[in-house]
């Protein structure tokens, strides 16, 4: 090799003295002392810095510094990660007392805040204590105007109905409640299968079962009410349950439009009180299933298990019996069956407390309020079983809402009118020898309640 090539002393490349070709290293500022010390003078860092160009043919230590750069982004994004995984399973460990809260409210019905509110109603867990004889409520702390000081009725019934306002919906045979696999949050657990009269383990009614059996002077058919359209800027989707009645010898005409607007009434009362004036898409579905909780050649009861949806948030849920007097062909009105007095609000309270979770809107609220609230034949829960009578109330409380029931085997002494029917049934369980051979006791202190965050 003739003098006039020479090896840069930074990168080996082969270059005439002086500037190297190939990473820009001066050469000239070197002598043999410098070059022992090439990577550790500050003439040196200087001078590459000044004269090698940026993103173009980078020296061997571009590279070191570039993967560095990698590396830390790599580390960072790392450290990133794994905070984000720590701040995730400490909010974990915080909601977990809450699900298990809302789990137990929605299923015991004890008081619990709007955190689960699904569109597509989910199934509840499979440890579900007592549902249907305890409370479910609703709290929404941000609707000012939504708010009560004392408990108040909920709206659950058929008197603001009106059929002929209604656009006919259509009739579909496709019974998703028994072929389907809806189970609804915050209500009853329900068994469309027909349940033996005689086989209820406990004396309290503790899910909503079937227990129709074929009479000679009248048959129950199952309908289902489909309906989806566009009302005022809301996409509306309902699936609805009912029953008709058919005989030759009585006439339920009356009864069995009852029947119908029981179904679709809560449709109908979001849809009249309710539009969409943004540009967001608000979805409303219903859910309104109805199961025969007892009947005999004198009576038929229906109960209403409606729960409706706004997006991914519970609108409304409640309880509704309907009660038939088949040699009558009448509703029964079920404010005049049992005599709703301060008294019974009180015992109802008592009662409550025993065989459900403390409640606040029975116990925060004076007894004549919540008579009024029993006397209003849209809040009232009534309808016979074969343990003998489910009563109730659906409630609206300071920010919530919500629905309470006991179970009565031996209501007789209730009777506020002897009635045209026998009321024989429900003899045969006995609430009070059940607690005392359990040892349920309650004092006035003893009150259950379940965790909270």
């Amino acid at each position: 090799m003739n003098g006039e090539y020479v090896f840069c002393p930074r990168c080996g490349a082969v270059t005439k003295p002086g500037i190297c070709s190939n990473c820009g290293y001066n050469m000239n500022r070197l002598d043999a002392d410098d070059t022992e010390n090439e990577y550790e003078g500050s003439n040196v860092e200087t001078t590459y810095t000044e004269t090698a160009p940026v993103n173009e043919y980078p020296s061997e230590s571009k590279p070191k510094s570039s993967k560095g750069w990698i590396i830390g982004l790599i580390l960072g994004i790392f450290v990133v990660g794994f905070l984000i995984l720590v701040i995730l399973a400490a909010a974990a460990l915080m909601t977990f007392p809450l699900l298990k809260y809302v789990n137990a409210a929605n299923n015991a019905q004890t008081q619990i805040q709007n955190v689960f509110n699904p569109t597509t109603p989910a199934t509840p867990s499979p440890n579900t204590p007592q549902v249907p004889t305890t409370p479910g409520t609703n709290t929404d702390p941000d609707d000012e105007a939504e708010y009560v000081d004392t408990i108040s009725p909920l709206y659950s019934g058929t008197s603001r109905f009106d059929y002929e306002d209604f656009d006919n919906p259509a009739d579909d045979q496709n019974d998703y409640y028994i072929n389907g696999s809806y189970t609804s949050y915050l209500g009853f657990s329900t068994d469309h299968n027909f349940t033996e009269r005689d086989s209820f383990d406990k004396p309290y009614y503790e899910i909503l079962c079937d227990s129709y059996e074929e009479c000679d002077d009248y048959k129950a058919e199952r309908r289902i009410i489909r309906y989806e359209g566009q009302v005022n800027g809301i996409f509306a989707n309902a699936y609805c349950a009912y029953y008709q009645l058919t005989s030759d010898k009585y006439d339920f005409t009356q009864v069995n439009e009852k029947l119908r607007d029981q179904a679709i009434s809560e449709l109908y009362e979001y849809l009249e009180n309710n539009d969409n004036q943004t540009e967001n898409n608000l979805n409303y579905s219903l859910y309104c299933d109805c199961v025969i909780t007892y009947n005999n050649d004198d009576v038929i009861s229906f109960c209403y298990n409606v729960y409706s949806y706004e997006n991914t948030y519970t609108e409304n849920f409640y309880l509704h019996g309907i009660n038939v007097d088949i040699k009558n062909a009448q509703i029964i009105d079920n404010t005049s069956l049992l005599n709703f007095d301060d008294d019974f609000s009180t015992f109802f309270k008592d009662r409550s407390n025993i065989q459900n979770s403390f409640v606040d809107a029975i116990n925060y609220s004076p007894a004549s309020d919540v008579t009024k609230v029993f006397n209003d034949d849209d809040s009232l829960i009534l309808f016979f079983t074969p343990l003998g009578i489910e009563v109730g109330i659906n409630y609206k409380y300071k920010y919530s809402h919500g629905w309470v029931t006991i179970t009565i085997n031996d209501f007789d002494q209730y009777i506020k009118t002897a009635p045209s029917f026998d009321t024989d049934w429900g003899h045969g369980y006995d609430i009070y020898q059940y607690e005392e051979n359990n040892n349920i006791i309650y004092d006035g202190d003893d009150y259950i309640y379940y965790e909270t965050f």
